[in-house]
């Protein structure tokens, strides 16, 4: 990945709050106590 094309938290944050699909693949989140991954278009709750 080039420095032109990466990701700031901001934009990941933005992009998890608003099921940004253009994000998909991208990126994931996870929550560390559970272990749980996610694509920002997961339907789970936004942290």
């Amino acid at each position: 990945m080039e420095n032109a094309d990466a990701l700031d938290q901001e934009a990941c944050y933005r992009a998890v709050l608003t099921r940004d699909a253009r994000f998909d693949g991208r990126f994931f989140g996870c929550v560390k106590t559970t272990g749980i991954y996610c694509r920002p278009v997961c339907p789970a709750r936004t942290p």
